[in-house]
């Protein structure tokens, strides 16, 4: 294009930018209908709608509107007018306040690439279904309903007529059989296929009934399906854009291992997992990424480096608001990647417009005391723990894995936490000493939560000398090989504050157990965790019901598949009947069938809260994690130039963030 021609396309977007903000859009914002004035709009899911019921109930047809951020391209032919771009069936949201205004970037901080960066994903991540603000209510999103089989071993989505991927690609029921039967269930890409997409013994078969319908089913009863899709699955997409893909799938390239080659890959398989990844945010660092088209509300907009990541809204972006303006109004995303202190710092100047993942409780204070002066708005919205500890009792070392292994050790080393300093010093004295465990499940009792957290250093010591963990000259205990007993805790601060870390040091080593304390980034625990030669795990999703009832693994070994606590080759080993892996314990073979029936039982059941209190003592009778701290607030900022926000009544990964809460009807305010 020549320079001419991009001055005069930036000319016409520069003038349908000032022509977007007249009277007439704050006019329009007051007469929509929102969720605090509904206008007498009464849908059948609370805070959307299809589109066929607000015309109904509006008695009239919804004129769609523009982001001006796309004028220009439309009136260059580069992109057709938005009616064209929408679905035949737009989802309608209902914004909280009033419809809002199109432009500004939404600016916000991660630790690193990979690490702490689910919040900015949850800002543009979209699933077949979502779960409602009241975190129990699950609605229709990319799927525009479903329905289930009589025993819940099978269910039927039905897609948006017309839906498209980002490159204006139609969006078909073929890109989620490829989803399931070119990734999911390939042995090159998954020799294990995920448990969530196992039952009775079987994978998943998908059924493509038409353009817009598909079924899963199963080899047993799934009731917990949505709940996975719109909680702990929500980051997942259950599909993929098939077009883009099969270049490099072998299935469908017979030169896929060649091309690899000449692309500097081993093979196909490694190709391909450079630009897929289940994880979303792990597609966005590939150069590839700026051309595979998505369905989320914004697309990668320039190439992702180590300072930071940048997002556009997505032209063919599938919601409308009660006025019919497209969705996101936001225009971009800008994420930029700081350590903790810089994090603090930029966010107290002003410079960040949400953060609440990785803001620690210790640093309330200094937030409450700078709203004014950063010019946001501070919340406390429950959700948090303290951080769990889980030793590696499968570790590498043979020593180390008898230590660990040993029951008394694991009860020892809770015994010595002074849980109600740790919640003083720490936390502001603001939660709870509680055992790792569940939250919100109905099946836990006070005498689980209270399960050997007392501060008892004598019994601690007792336990230990037991063992035969006999102190050395310097009154530190030796190893059964006669070599000090030191335990290396490499930790991620993403995971657990140097203060912390510190306290428990102590605690430790009063008992007479050396700890060596040294940070390291996400990536690299989660590298140990998977080499199995990690002395302690942290990373542990504290599971919520709604997460629990779909994803019971949250709870058996290895607890978290990415990162294991430990007992990876026992999962292994349950999976192939015995054919790979390590043989687990007796504890552990009974977790496993306890989470093979669970997935079938309905919740609040009477058998599901037989399982549920069963898992719950095993676990805790085995001091498989660790638990310090329950019902801690997290401290979340909010620009106070952001509207259409709602306070948040949890934050926390197993909720998706901020995905409840809709952060596609944010917009700025003037």
């Amino acid at each position: 294009m020549s320079i001419q021609k991009q001055a005069a396309l930036a000319a016409a977007c520069l003038a349908v930018l000032v022509a977007g903000t007249t009277a007439s859009d704050h006019a329009q914002a007051s007469s929509c209908p929102s969720v605090a004035d509904p206008k007498g709009l009464k849908p059948q899911f609370a805070q959307q709608a299809e589109l066929a019921e607000v015309e109904q109930q509006l008695g009239r047809k919804l004129a769609f509107a523009e982001n001006p951020l796309f004028a220009g391209r439309v009136k260059a032919g580069a992109l057709p007018p938005v009616a064209d771009r929408l679905p035949a069936e737009p989802l309608v949201l209902m914004p909280y306040e009033e419809c809002g205004r199109y432009g500004g970037t939404l600016r916000g901080l991660s630790r690193a690439l990979e690490s702490g960066t689910s919040e900015i994903l949850s800002w543009r991540q979209v699933n077949l279904v979502r779960l409602s603000d009241d975190l129990s209510t699950i609605v229709p999103n990319v799927a525009k309903s479903w329905s289930w089989s009589d025993d819940r071993k099978s269910i039927t989505f039905v897609l948006r007529k017309g839906h498209r991927w980002s490159d204006g690609k139609p969006f078909t029921t073929d890109d989620v059989v490829f989803y399931f039967d070119d990734l999911v269930k390939n042995k090159e890409l998954h020799p294990t296929t995920p448990a969530v997409w196992m039952a009775g013994g079987k994978p998943v078969e998908v059924e493509k009934l038409d353009a817009v319908t598909f079924k899963l089913t199963f080899g047993a009863p799934v009731p917990g399906l949505l709940h996975y899709l719109a909680t702990g699955g929500s980051f997942f997409a259950a599909y993929a854009p098939k077009h883009y893909y099969t270049p490099y799938h072998i299935k469908y390239n017979p030169k896929a291992d060649e091309d690899a080659k000449a692309a500097g890959a081993e093979n196909w398989v490694k190709r391909f997992k450079q630009l897929w990844d289940r994880w979303k945010d792990a597609e966005t660092i590939n150069p590839a990424a700026l051309k595979r088209p998505t369905l989320e509300s914004h697309v990668l907009e320039v190439e992702t480096n180590t300072q930071r990541r940048a997002f556009i809204a997505n032209p063919y972006y599938f919601k409308v608001d009660t006025a019919g303006k497209q969705l996101p109004y936001i225009d971009r995303h800008n994420e930029r990647f700081l350590n903790k202190e810089v994090a603090m710092l930029a966010i107290l100047n002003g410079e960040v417009d949400q953060k609440a993942q990785g803001v620690d409780l210790e640093n309330y204070p200094l937030l409450k005391e700078n709203e004014a002066k950063g010019g946001y708005r501070l919340s406390m919205p429950p959700g948090q723990s303290g951080d769990p500890i889980a030793f590696n009792i499968t570790h590498t070392d043979p020593v180390l894995r008898a230590i660990f292994s040993d029951l008394r050790f694991r009860q020892a080393m809770s015994l010595a936490l002074n849980r109600a300093e740790m919640n003083e010093t720490l936390w502001f004295g603001l939660g709870k000493p509680q055992q790792a465990l569940p939250l919100g499940v109905p099946f836990t009792t006070d005498a689980d939560r209270r399960y050997m957290i007392q501060y008892d250093p004598k019994k601690a010591n007792q336990l230990l000398d037991e063992m035969g963990l006999k102190r050395g000259a310097n009154n530190m205990r030796m190893r059964p090989d006669g070599k000090p007993l030191t335990i290396l805790w490499e930790y991620s601060s993403q995971f657990a504050s140097p203060g912390y870390v510190q306290l428990v040091q102590g605690y430790w080593r009063a008992a007479g157990v050396e700890v060596n304390l040294k940070e390291i980034t996400t990536q690299l625990t989660r590298q140990k965790a998977l080499a199995g030669d990690a002395d302690i795990n942290m990373e542990w999703d504290v599971p919520f019901e709604p997460n629990l009832i779909s994803q019971p693994e949250l709870y058996t070994p290895p607890y978290r598949s990415s990162s294991p606590l430990f007992g990876a080759a026992w999962r292994q080993w349950h999976l192939s009947k015995g054919e790979k892996g390590a043989e687990p314990p007796a504890w552990a073979k009974r977790l496993y069938a306890l989470e093979d029936e669970w997935r079938s039982v309905v919740p609040r059941s009477p058998r599901y809260m037989e399982i549920g209190r069963e898992m719950v003592r095993i676990n805790l009778e085995n001091l498989t994690i660790i638990g310090t701290i329950a019902d801690l607030p997290g401290p979340t900022v909010v620009s106070k130039k952001l509207a259409n926000v709602r306070d948040w009544t949890v934050q926390h990964y197993n909720f998706a963030r901020t995905y409840p809460f809709r952060p596609d009807q944010w917009y700025f305010k003037d």
